[in-house]
């Protein structure tokens, strides 16, 4: 065994572990930071609604629903979600050595689709030598053709680096679809209460001029509702587009390596 395969090795259980822990902490939630941390906030929208700074109080709720749903992580995806709109790499350094392999291997193989979609490769030799970037990916993907595996222990290995960016777009996607289905109900119930709270202030004699004010700013709930929710459904729609093509660099990535995996030709690593 060479020097370098038992760091090839713990780097590919480093992966899985932490892929595993990944799924344990989105499953456990956002638990009672989230819960202390929703009602906290609300409260403060609360104050911002009774003097009728309607579109800071309902940023403030869509901001509390945020922090129920994420706990601790809201300022991770906060972040992401600015990263998203500025950056066209993924956002974990794995899925960026899924992206950076692919790119590599389309020179090698010339990768394409046709018009039905279908992947069609270039022609492989058998024992060719394909020299593909220095990243982590690449190296487990070398001792893998060492220790004599077959393509589906391969494709296992992509798999390990592709999950842990699909889980953070996954969930992060879910999160801000859940404030944008949330806000025009929010804006809808501030409408009410104010509609509530203008009709108890009414006196026996109610004018249209003594009526209109009031409604108008009863009405804003709504308006900013449907704004916040429109918002937070485009920085949604930003992961599941992002989440789209990661699911393509992987199949396509996984095509690649069983066309080498069956022609047998060796992956080396760019020096």
């Amino acid at each position: 065994m060479s020097e370098t395969e038992p760091e090839r090795q713990s780097e590919f259980f480093e992966v899985l572990n932490k892929s595993r822990l990944a799924v344990s902490k989105k499953s456990a939630g956002a638990g009672v930071v989230g819960l202390v941390g929703f009602f906290l906030l609300l409260g403060v929208s609360a104050v911002f609604f009774v003097t009728e700074n309607f579109l800071i109080a309902l940023f403030g709720a869509s901001l509390s629903l945020l922090i129920y749903a994420t706990g601790a992580e809201i300022g991770k995806l906060l972040l992401s979600t600015i990263t998203m709109f500025f950056s066209s790499r993924h956002l974990t350094p794995k899925a960026a050595q899924v992206q950076e392999t692919l790119a590599a291997l389309e020179e090698v193989l010339t990768l394409r689709r046709n018009r039905e979609g279908e992947v069609r490769v270039g022609p492989v030799e058998p024992g060719m030598k394909v020299r593909l970037p220095d990243n982590a990916l690449v190296r487990d993907l070398v001792t893998v053709q060492e220790r004599k595996k077959t393509y589906d222990y391969a494709e296992y290995v992509v798999h390990s680096y592709y999950v842990e960016c699909q889980e953070l777009y996954d969930h992060a996607g879910a999160h801000l679809d859940f404030v944008s289905g949330s806000m025009p109900l929010f804006g809808l119930m501030g409408t009410v209460l104010g509609l509530i709270s203008m009709f108890d202030s009414l006196g026996s004699v109610a004018t249209v001029e003594a009526i209109a004010p009031q409604l108008a700013l009863a009405l804003k709930c709504t308006l900013y509702g449907a704004l916040l929710s429109s918002l937070y459904k485009i920085a949604a729609t930003r992961f599941e587009q992002r989440l789209k093509g990661l699911d393509y660099d992987f199949d396509t990535l996984c095509r690649a390596l069983k066309v080498i995996f069956e022609n047998q030709a060796v992956i080396e690593v760019q020096k």
